[in-house]
């Protein structure tokens, strides 16, 4: 007799033929950690994961977005490295072309909290197609099935993209037109390439210094005027 013919049912014992308690089956997860996918693609190392779940266990946050703040991949490479390892297109939602309707799929309050953008429905196959940076986040699809009623079809885009798409689409902003080689385009959401905060910074400080002049020379003009200084009655 073949070996085949000797195999108990799933979630049984050879023993009794009798179903396993829950406790004894090791379930494994419905799709791989961020982190082994991006260690399966090449492109982080071990170590560099370390560091960033150490981050993540200080800070909170998540994973992808910590890696991209740590400067040890930008979104583009992040992006595509995921969409290669799990076998799922890629959207450029920059210059993609969406239905303004696209936005009844999805509640804004759940597309900025997961990170997600509708990019349509196919109601006969019982599909939604969403745009998101971290497909292994079970959660948010579970979120958008929840939603909609239709089972998730994952299209893998970069975090600032998604971001850019739901102020455009949510918000009816302008489109953006990225430049290559503009920092403001390859970092994630809520976070800048160094060199432009330090710019963004130094503007500030000028700015704050000049609002400081002019509050002095008003206060100046008020004590000419009236004989008193601010505050004194």
């Amino acid at each position: 007799m073949s070996t085949l013919a000797h195999m108990e049912p799933a979630g049984t014992t050879a023993e009794t033929s009798q179903p396993l308690r829950a406790s004894t089956i090791t379930r494994r997860p419905l799709r791989p950690r961020l982190g082994d996918v991006l260690i399966a693609a090449g492109v982080l190392s071990a170590e560099q994961l370390d560091r960033a779940l150490s981050e993540q266990r200080a800070w909170g946050g998540r994973l992808g977005q910590i890696l991209l703040s740590l400067g040890l991949l930008d979104e583009i490479r992040l992006a595509s490295a995921i969409a290669r390892q799990l076998g799922l297109p890629t959207v450029d939602l920059d210059r993609a072309q969406l239905r303004p309707a696209v936005t009844q799929l999805l509640p804004l309050e759940l597309a900025e909290r997961y990170g997600l953008m509708p990019l349509g429905s196919k109601p006969v196959e019982g599909r939604v197609l969403v745009a998101c940076f971290d497909p292994t986040d079970t959660g948010a699809q579970a979120a958008a099935a929840r939603a909609t009623g239709l089972v998730p079809l994952v299209h893998v885009a970069t975090a600032s993209s998604i971001d850019r798409a739901i102020r455009r689409y949510y918000y009816g902003e302008a489109a953006p037109t990225p430049t290559p080689g503009d920092p403001r385009f390859t970092v994630t959401r809520h976070t800048m390439a160094p060199a432009l905060a330090v710019d963004e910074a130094r503007a500030l400080g000028e700015r704050v210094v000049a609002l400081e002049q002019k509050v002095e020379a008003l206060s100046r003009r008020l004590v000419q005027l009236t004989g008193r200084r601010p505050g004194e009655r």
